[in-house]
């Protein structure tokens, strides 16, 4: 198991490595990239001094391999509009990402794998029914759309919660003012997941149910509950593992669309801005600071298939 890590963490710096690597270029490259900064109706010695500013006085491979000398250092470079350090910058958004994306995760995983279950368990009869009916809901309605009607219906018309916003202003931290302000965009969010969620356990837990152990354990006489819960769940649980890992990459990388709709200044938000401010250093860490949390994400995925499934062993 240890050498299994330490190969995929070599792995994930590689990727890392790739991922920074075509980005680079990528910006440097693309219409519009870091050379539009310069005003070509300035001075020429206005333009050399901005250029100067921006490093892009030298060749795009000694930029790159500047770049990648501070980022091993923890050195981002420093965001053009800003002027903060990235780094700086990507740790401060990163909180307030944690913060939405642990609570989706944990009402995603909650309600996905239980109604997954029910479902399974009343195949083809109206519970089956009712929560196949939710789930294409909550895969068809957009969840910017959805945003705002919660907004307007528990925000404006009820009351009962924040309309935007992670906390209140000026009033420090207060867990319950923060669980008030996460319960719009994180039940948002799950309602969205939720059904891939729903539909891996559900097809997991019915293939399982299939298998001959089962049918043996129901002429034992044992309750169709017990079943469930105590021989098939944890046959079932690779695949809701693996869909879980999915979700959990996706929150992690910042929901753009949710964190711009209820006013939550998180990776999502930051790299909307810094693409349209043409803050290339942030849009480089950003894509970075994501590829690492997926690589992170899927090698403890890869690990708790091992902890759900005793047959799965790493050389």
């Amino acid at each position: 198991m240890a050498s299994y890590t330490v190969n995929r963490l070599l792995q994930g710096v590689l990727v890392l490595f790739l991922i920074s690597l075509v980005t680079f270029f990528l910006i440097d490259l693309a219409p519009g990239g870091p050379s539009s900064l310069v005003n070509m109706e300035s001075t020429a010695a206005e333009r050399e001094a901005r250029l100067k500013q921006y490093g892009l006085d030298r060749p795009a491979p000694v930029r790159y391999v500047s770049w990648l000398l501070g980022a091993v250092r923890g050195d981002l470079g420093t965001s053009i509009n800003q002027g903060l350090p990235v780094a700086r910058l990507l740790a401060q958004r990163m909180g307030v990402t944690l913060q939405l994306a642990t609570y989706a995760l944990l009402l995603t995983t909650l309600f996905g794998v239980v109604l997954g279950v029910v479902a399974a368990m009343h195949h083809n009869r109206w519970p089956d029914h009712a929560v196949s009916i939710l789930s294409t809901i909550g895969m068809s309605v957009p969840n910017f759309w959805l945003g705002i009607v919660a907004i307007i219906l528990f925000a404006v018309t009820l009351g009962w919660l924040p309309a935007a916003g992670s906390g209140t202003v000026g009033r420090g931290f207060d867990l319950l003012d923060r669980l008030r302000h996460a319960v719009l965009p994180a039940g948002v969010l799950a309602f969205s997941l939720m059904p891939n969620v729903v539909r891996v356990t559900r097809s997991a837990l019915l293939e399982v149910l299939a298998s001959d152990f089962v049918r043996t354990a129901r002429a034992k006489g044992l309750r169709q509950r017990g079943i469930v819960w105590k021989h098939t769940f944890k046959n079932a649980l690779v695949p809701v593992i693996s869909i879980l890992g999915l979700v959990t990459t996706v929150l992690l990388s910042g929901s753009v669309v949710i964190e711009s709709v209820f006013g939550w200044a998180g990776l999502g938000r930051l790299a909307i801005d810094a693409a349209s401010g043409r803050d290339y250093p942030v849009i480089l860490g950003v894509t970075v600071l994501v590829g690492a949390l997926t690589v992170l994400v899927n090698l403890l995925v890869d690990l708790l298939y091992a902890v759900a499934d005793p047959r799965i062993r790493y050389g």
